[in-house]
């Protein structure tokens, strides 16, 4: 076995870098994801150029089959995988630690082949679901059963890596994964037009899984026992929550599923493609801090599950430094929104802006939730992680329902806000009575410094206009800014090195 440098053990916590590491890793995956979503976009602006709309249609009904096939499939191993990894790597135990990947192998081999399996024998099935009842997919379907087994295997290693702590060679991995989907779609689409979707997603499903397995492999050597009895049962506590994971995200899927059909039916589909467009920007925006949360704080979290003043700890810094990226760039947000909209999308959308505002204020609720909604999975409850997600589900879809009935398309932005509170709340008093995990005054004072420059920009692109909008919104980001950076520098070293380097570039240029 090769020991990764990186993989933290149970100590984390007590040391002065802590924070550093936060924001090392959040900087990191947030950059990625940022490359990631501009590459999607320009891919998805090529796509729609070469193959137009029918073929873009197309290409988005295949991945949206694919994907079931692998939620279905996948049993959540490339979730659950993580706990299980990073359990036994916290213990320096080098034979537990290969003996968790052994199994976590095992199991993605075995959910590889159900996901082709099952794609192959109702390939026209998928095609008549896909396609509105068109059977002329089969083919392609049968085509792109090896998708459903690729991408079993990359999620797997990608669990060890998470695991492992192999979190640099994680990033670039994913990287270089959406170069190569880039590099391999588009000559594929311009040579072979509509011919080329189905090749050209089994091509780029196996460059992911080659890049992926480059790095892992190269760590731990790849070994199976998909006949060892022990092995099998050794899994099934991975199973259990990997298959818990996985009905949460169905009640997820289908709550948007029933907004998606209520603003059709209610409305039409301009309202429901401007909500769409407008919950997709907050997700971008989300995702620039969040992401990094499953990829290495999860990871830490599980393997200190057993000791509450380290969960508590880990959680409070997380949720520190999180909102303390978060505010800023929410403010940002707010205050250029109108711009960012006429940028990315059109003008057409632009009644995504007065929802998309308000919505973004539960962004700075959700970084101080996210943390805690981590513990329950951490800890192995997954009953409990579903209760929260289902409680929030519901919550989620009253909301948006009785508020568009009440004022539109604006006011869903305010049923999204109203769902990210109420959310914080109950995971709070979940987390709290269950684990004794609760915020810290630290956290709180963060909290309550920030609320009100998010509050403000919000108030103030409402009630001014013109030059004014643009003067008193940089003020606010600034001071949002300012206070954010002042916090980090504090507490970090990171920040330091950076201000003090600035600091004295600044000196030698007067």
């Amino acid at each position: 076995m090769v020991k990764d440098n990186n993989k933290t053990g149970h100590g984390e916590t007590d040391r002065p870098d802590a924070y550093d590491r936060i924001i090392k890793y959040t900087g990191l995956f947030g950059g990625v994801q940022g490359i990631v979503a501009l590459i999607t976009v320009v891919r998805a602006k090529l796509v729609s150029i070469i193959l137009g709309p029918t073929g873009f249609g197309i290409s988005e009904s295949f991945n949206r089959t694919l994907n079931l096939i692998k939620s279905v499939t996948d049993l959540g191993v490339p979730f659950s995988a993580v706990k299980t990894v990073s359990e036994c790597g916290s213990a320096n135990d080098s034979d537990k630690l290969g003996r968790s990947i052994l199994i976590t192998r095992t199991w993605a081999f075995i959910t590889c082949m159900a996901g082709m399996l099952l794609c192959v024998l109702l390939a026209p099935l998928f095609s008549s679901w896909a396609f509105e009842g068109d059977r002329g997919y089969t083919l392609s379907f049968l085509m792109l059963s090896p998708v459903a087994a690729f991408s079993a295997v990359n999620g797997g290693e990608m669990a060890i890596m998470k695991g492992t702590g192999m979190l640099g060679q994680l990033a670039r991995s994913q990287l270089f994964s959406v170069v190569a989907t880039l590099f391999i779609s588009i000559p594929l689409f311009w040579k072979f037009g509509l011919m080329g979707i189905a090749p050209s997603l089994v091509l780029v499903s196996f460059a992911s899984m080659a890049i992926t397995c480059m790095y892992s492999f190269r760590a731990y050597p790849y070994r199976i026992r998909p006949f060892s009895r022990s092995t099998l049962t050794g899994g099934f506590g991975m199973i259990k929550l990997g298959v818990f994971f996985t009905i949460t995200s169905f009640f997820g899927s289908g709550a948007f599923s029933i907004i998606a059909n209520y603003l059709m039916k209610h409305g039409n589909a301009e309202v429901t493609g401007i909500y769409s467009a407008g919950y997709l920007l907050i997700s971008y925006l989300g995702m620039f801090v969040f992401s990094a949360m499953e990829s290495d704080y999860f990871p830490r979290l599980s393997a200190v599950n057993k000791d509450r003043s380290k969960i508590n700890e880990l959680v409070n810094r997380q949720a520190e430094v999180a909102l303390l990226l978060m505010a800023p760039m929410v403010v940002g947000f707010i205050v250029f929104l109108e711009p960012i909209v006429n940028l990315l999308l059109t003008s057409r959308f632009g009644d995504a802006v007065p929802m998309a505002r308000l919505a973004a204020i539960g962004l700075a609720f959700k970084a101080m939730t996210q943390p805690l909604s981590y513990v329950s999975l951490a800890k192995g409850d997954s009953r409990t992680f579903m209760l929260q997600e289902v409680i929030y589900d519901i919550v989620f879809v009253a909301a948006v329902i009785g508020f568009f009935n009440l004022g539109g398309i604006t006011m869903i932005g305010a049923a999204l806000l109203i769902a990210a509170v109420s959310d914080m709340v109950i995971v709070y008093i979940i987390t709290n009575a269950k684990y004794g995990v609760k915020y810290s005054r630290q956290a709180i004072r963060v909290f309550l410094l920030q609320i009100p420059m998010i509050a403000a920009a919000w108030v103030l692109v409402c009630c001014l206009s013109g030059v004014w909008v643009w003067v008193a919104g940089v003020l606010v980001l600034a001071l949002s800014s300012v206070c954010s950076l002042g916090y980090l520098r504090k507490h970090t070293s990171f920040i330091r090195s950076v201000s003090d380097r600035v600091k004295k570039k600044i000196g030698k240029d007067e």
